[in-house]
């Protein structure tokens, strides 16, 4: 998990995965032993030519690799020392908060739209009422097992949850197995209970196995990327079409016409350049009262926890190493085959932005 949940977080992740989760191939091998071979034999008095925060490379280390490799490494080390120290929330802040605004720019499209052409009030809401948004409150049992585990583990994993859920199905007291034998951090306080959630709030395969059930029902075992939980509905209510109002008015809007034409129109109608139209446009949905629901702001922290995670389960990174660890972990992850390691240093690379905001990065000896 991103950082110790609080229930209204108990579904995200903390980014990383044991180094172990995948075979150190050998020629990865060998480049990292070479290179600890050669730091081993340059000893201190070789300065680093490449710095991220803490962690220093000294030319030995990187046996002549290129300058755009070694931009890969330095932001593939700000990505482990982010994991490692579990701040990848922080990390990210900025690119969820950019698609924050980028969510909040699209409420404002639709009510553009419905201003456009007249669409009333009292029409979206009895349009919201054939299909209102629904509030669960649920409690869970999570046996932990990420897909990236073995498949004994795994299979280990959803035994123990079969076991629980015929023990409850027995008549077994559910707020007490949960805290008995729920594995998510804090479950045996809360006797797994969590925060209110609305659609968008947990991860797809939770929410659909919590809407199916009744108030009082239990689920089947329900995998998720997580785990394996077992779920009880423990009540439910509409959500208030004051607070579902900007879900409902972009759904109509979308059948009327395209928002983000009307939206592009109405920004060119008033300012010619692109960021100074972008923060007009924040700033009259400001005005408006518009704002983002807490369950989609959720699920935009929860799509950067899962890219994060994606990432360092691919390159080799996990929660808790030291910097001399995440310098070797990093310069394995470096050259470490496969399409998925290709596409994370691909993905690190585009977001190059966040590693040079959050970290100090220096390619280039003292003197170069």
């Amino acid at each position: 998990m991103v950082r110790p949940p609080s229930p209204a977080r108990s579904m995200l992740p903390r980014p990383g995965a044991p180094g172990g989760a995948f075979p150190t191939t050998r020629s990865t091998a060998v480049v990292v032993a070479v290179a600890a071979a050669v730091v081993a034999a340059c000893g201190e008095a070789e300065p680093p030519v490449l710095t991220v925060a803490p962690v220093g490379y000294t030319e030995g280390q990187l046996l002549g690799l290129s300058e755009s490799r070694r931009e890969t490494l330095a932001y593939v080390t700000a990505l482990g020392l982010a994991v490692a120290d579990s701040t990848t929330d922080l990390l990210g802040e900025p690119l969820v908060d950019e698609w924050t605004d980028d969510r909040l720019l699209e409420i404002l499209a639709a009510d553009l739209t419905l201003e456009k052409n007249d669409v009333e009030e009292a029409a979206l809401e009895a349009y919201y009422l054939t299909d209102p948004q629904w509030e669960l409150v649920v409690r869970h049992i999570l046996f932990f097992s990420e897909r990236w585990r073995s498949a004994s583990h795994r299979e280990e994993a959803a035994a123990k949850a079969s076991r629980a859920l015929d023990s409850l199905r027995a008549g077994g007291d559910f707020a007490e197995t949960a805290a008995r034998l729920s594995e998510e951090p804090g479950a045996e306080g809360r006797e797994g209970l969590l925060a209110p959630g609305r659609e968008g709030s947990w991860v797809p395969e939770f929410w659909a196995a919590a809407r199916a059930l009744r108030p009082g029902e239990i689920s089947p075992v329900t995998e998720t990327q997580y785990g394996f939980h077992i779920l009880r509905l423990e009540d439910r209510r509409v959500v208030p079409y004051a607070e579902a109002r900007s879900v409902v008015a972009r759904e109509v809007a979308d059948q009327i016409e395209d928002p983000g034409a009307v939206l592009e129109a109405w920004m060119d109608e008033r300012m010619t350049d692109p960021a100074a139209a972008r923060r007009n446009a924040l700033a009259e949905a400001a005005g408006r009262g518009l704002s983002v629901p807490p369950g989609e702001r959720t699920g935009l922290g929860r799509a950067w926890a899962d890219q994060v995670y994606q990432w360092s389960v691919v390159l080799g990174f996990r929660y808790g190493l030291s910097p001399q660890e995440v310098a070797t972990a990093s310069l394995e992850g470096l050259s470490r085959p496969g399409q998925g390691a290709d596409l994370a240093r691909a993905d690190l690379a585009r977001h190059r932005a966040l590693f040079e905001a959050r970290y100090e990065i220096r390619i280039g000896s003292e003197g170069g």
